[in-house]
């Protein structure tokens, strides 16, 4: 509230007209997380869905009191970037919206999975995307006060565009499996080219400006678009793998080896040899490569909760990953 304040009275616009914007955008954003909720069952924030939202109820206001409405969604849209940069840092402490396991990152532990956070995450290094997001907010809201023009639009085109960009990418590291996915792309990467293409058809319409740079937008993100679904599809970090590979990873136990095949084609058999634990781990087509193989080993290690010791290429493409003896006979995570 504060900021949009600021850059509203910044640039001699007035802080009545702006209060009523903000106080009708709490009401809108109250108004469509009960609606969510009593939809859905569940308590539900889709920033882009309030983003949009709000700059639909602000520029109804505008109108409404006779104010400018470019100016109008400057200020608030900035004010959203600012909101959203806080709102990130609570999901970090939180553990909503997290990222994907990574070599490093942020852990959460069993006061998080009481209060609902993946159980198989518990103590996960997984990517502070979170973080990220709040970083990028935050810049984006200092150019947007400080370097960006000060002619109306500029601030709402700077941020609107940018943002999309923005969580186009860091949709990649997510790793929250309730997400809807549609031909390899998250609802808000689709949601993100929707948004720069209606920027782009405003600006050339003379609505809001900077064609020039709302077109480059959207060109990036269209030749991103396929890669990013490639890139996800073959992905085994992928959020919903992960929860499917956490649901049936077998433990290793002495006797005939426990054998799973996940949905994306990968073979995983558990066993104990001489007391020492051992996965071995193959696909059929096309085969495991080293690099696929690693990353696979890191997150069974992290879902069993132990270091391996060694993971060993074997015949026809597959590898054995062994670890500590941790009295595989009966123990479980």
């Amino acid at each position: 509230m504060g900021v949009a304040l600021a850059l509203a009275g910044g640039r001699g616009l007035s802080l009545t007209t702006e209060l009523v914007v903000i106080a009708t955008g709490i009401v809108v954003f109250l108004t469509l997380a009960l609606a969510t909720k009593a939809v859905t069952g569940r308590e539900t924030l889709v920033y882009y869905h309030h983003e949009v939202a709000v700059l639909a109820a602000a520029v109804v206001v505008a109108k409404l009191l006779g104010a400018p409405v470019l100016g109008c969604l400057d200020a608030t849209a900035v004010g959203l970037g600012a909101f959203l940069a806080c709102g990130r840092l609570g999901c970090l402490l939180a553990g909503c919206c997290h990222g994907r396991p990574a070599r490093r990152g942020v852990r959460y532990g069993a006061t998080h999975v009481a209060d609902g956070f993946p159980g198989y995450l518990l103590d996960v290094p997984l990517a502070p995307v979170q973080a990220l997001e709040a970083g990028c907010a935050a810049g984006l809201v200092l150019v947007c006060i400080f370097v960006v023009p000060a002619a109306p639009g500029e601030a709402l085109a700077t941020y609107v565009t940018g943002y999309a960009l923005i969580r186009f990418c860091l949709e990649q590291l997510r790793g929250d499996p309730a997400r809807r996915y549609w031909r390899g792309l998250s609802e808000a990467q689709w949601t993100s080219l929707l948004v720069v293409g209606a920027m782009s058809a405003l600006a050339a319409a003379g609505v809001v400006p900077g064609l020039g740079g709302h077109l480059l937008a959207l060109g990036v993100l269209l030749a991103a678009a396929p890669l990013f679904a490639r890139g996800r599809r073959g992905s085994l970090l992928d959020a919903r793998h992960v929860r499917e590979l956490a649901g049936v990873l077998p433990t290793p136990r002495p006797g005939r080896p426990q054998v799973v095949t996940s949905s994306r084609g990968i073979r995983l058999s558990a066993g104990v040899t001489t007391g020492v634990g051992h996965y071995t781990m193959s696909r059929s087509e096309p085969p495991l490569d080293s690099r696929e193989a690693q990353e696979l080993a890191r997150l069974v290690s992290w879902l069993r909760g132990v270091q391996p010791t060694r993971l060993l290429a074997s015949v026809a493409d597959s590898y054995h990953l062994l670890l500590p003896d941790e009295g595989w006979s009966v123990g479980e995570r």
